[in-house]
């Protein structure tokens, strides 16, 4: 008998992703216990709301006339963010709407200033990232904890990821490219989420 887990949900990713759980348990590709089934719809819903975040994104480059600035974002963005960890919204509309915003606001700040960013701001925007990457992550997901050997492994991969991703920023933005400039605000943005949920997570402990 399918667990009582699929009763209740009220929201499409949460439908989707019960849909799907029915079908492998039914197909007999997982087990039916509460254990098993919590793993993979959490699974899932991450993977149907990121695949939504994606498909937004690039909506937003085409009908913006950004798709290039969107692809560039997607390319820094989906792989860091794996390793950094950071700011979660507490309901996956919430997650599709303040994603979607945060990077309509960085396309329309990378328009504004894309063509006046000197090289000590490109460096700065990197080192600033990266000193971020290297003190507050991985900063772990509660459904998604990770043993001390993640945890450095993750921040490595941060870090190295931050750094050749801000480099390919920096020398694009030299050889007068500005969609470098999109590399190096999406660290800068990706360490801001990083910074939000330490503070919360700090206000969190204090209460």
């Amino acid at each position: 008998m399918v667990y009582s887990i699929f009763q209740g949900d009220d929201t499409v990713i949460k439908k989707l992703s019960d849909i799907l759980l029915k079908y492998l348990i039914k197909s007999d590709v997982i087990e039916s216990n509460k254990e098993s089934i919590d793993y993979y719809r959490y699974g899932l819903e991450i993977t149907i709301s990121s695949t939504l975040n994606i498909i937004l994104i690039l909506l937003v480059g085409i009908i913006s006339h950004n798709f290039t600035e969107s692809i560039a974002f997607l390319i820094c963005f989906v792989p860091l963010r794996q390793y950094t960890g950071g700011y979660h919204a507490n309901s996956y509309l919430k997650c599709n709407i303040t994603f979607v915003s945060l990077y309509i606001l960085l396309l329309f700040i990378y328009h504004l200033t894309s063509a006046k960013i000197d090289f000590y701001i490109e460096l700065l925007s990197v080192l600033f990232s990266n000193i971020i990457f290297l003190t507050e992550c991985p900063f772990e997901h509660k459904n998604k904890p990770l043993s001390d050997n993640q945890k450095h492994k993750h921040k490595i991969l941060a870090v190295t990821l931050g750094l050749l991703y801000g480099a390919v920023g920096v020398v694009l933005k030299v050889f007068a490219y500005n969609i470098g400039v999109i590399f190096l605000y999406t660290l800068v943005l990706i360490s801001l989420l990083v910074i939000v949920a330490t503070l919360q997570k700090i206000r969190e402990g204090e209460e």
